[in-house]
């Protein structure tokens, strides 16, 4: 298995710049389209020079496995059978979260959550928001579970025969995996890509075509909306954290991920492996994670950390 990333900075403004991205790098190189030759240093991807107002910077990075597979965002198991082969991906992005307990005012709530709505189709970053307790404010002792919503698409075949496609949204209300199967003979092939996405289901207005209006039309759970409230903004910050897979250099600045995972030959090693416990299915097939990053605007330099670390 390997973890590569293709980040493309934009660098907005004019005047000299200089970046240090900390991460588990294996190795750095120039990437398409780049107007600078990136530095290379012990976990360090470096930029540094003058932007006439505009200048993009890109660099194609090999992170090390292990540190970095497991910020990754889906989780495949690809398992084969006397009959095919079946693909699970499973959404890996589930993190606990406190969760605020309290009598609030129906109307309030639903003014927030009309503003996350906005927000999250407009596919913007939150601000921040207050909302009034009435009374004590408690933490309920189990927290709440949520995840960044995932977009997945791709396909799973067999030599010689068709693909089988899909198209799934993990999160956001819905299931957290899923599973694909197909029938044949040989060795298993998968490429998809994932990217993270809004929160839609779980803000749609029920029986309305606002939160304040079905408020208005029908009384409303108070706690419900509350719950509602927390949990998808929880989910809206936990997928704009899943747009960087490396540090941003501007904490302000846009950024946008998508994830390609995909399979790939294994490569012959000098070293005796030990054979392998009987499983009854797998796959020798090693599975490749290609991370690539889109624009990222960054009109201020400076040390950055590692986004995951």
């Amino acid at each position: 298995m390997a973890v590569r990333v293709r980040q493309r900075l934009v660098v907005a403004g004019k005047g000299d710049y200089q970046l240090a991205v900390e991460a588990p790098l294996v190795d750095v190189r120039r990437g398409l389209g780049s107007q600078s030759e990136p530095g290379f240093r012990a976990d360090q991807l470096l930029w540094a020079g003058f932007s006439p107002g505009r200048k993009v910077l890109a660099a194609d990075v090999v992170l090390r496995t292990m540190p970095a597979a497991r910020y990754l965002p889906l989780r495949l198991d690809l398992q084969r059978d006397a009959e095919g082969a079946s693909l699970t991906v499973t959404n890996a992005t589930t993190t606990p979260e406190m969760e605020y307990v309290g009598v609030v005012r129906p109307p309030e709530m639903a003014k927030l959550l009309d503003v996350t709505r906005r927000a999250s189709l407009a596919g913007v970053r939150l601000r921040g928001s207050f909302a009034t307790f009435v009374g004590p404010v408690r933490i309920r002792k189990r927290p709440l579970v949520i995840e960044a919503p995932l977009r997945v698409e791709g396909g799973l075949r067999l030599p010689g025969g068709p693909p089988v496609s899909f198209s799934r949204v993990l999160g956001d209300g819905r299931p957290l995996s899923f599973t694909v199967r197909v029938k044949g003979a040989g060795t298993p092939v998968v490429h998809l890509r994932a990217s993270p996405t809004a929160v839609l289901r779980l803000l749609r207005p029920p029986g309305a075509s606002t939160w304040a209006a079905a408020v208005r039309r029908r009384r409303q759970d108070p706690g419900f909306l509350l719950r509602r409230l927390l949990e998808t903004r929880m989910r809206l910050v936990r997928a704009d954290q899943y747009q960087t897979f490396i540090a941003d250099p501007d904490a302000d600045g846009r950024s946008r991920a998508v994830y390609e995972y995909a399979t790939v030959t294994a490569r012959p090693t000098t070293q005796r492996a030990a054979a392998p416990e009987p499983s009854g299915g797998g796959s020798d097939a090693l599975l490749i994670a290609l991370v690539i990053a889109g624009s990222v605007v960054a009109a201020t330099g400076g040390l950055v950390l590692w986004a995951h670390s």
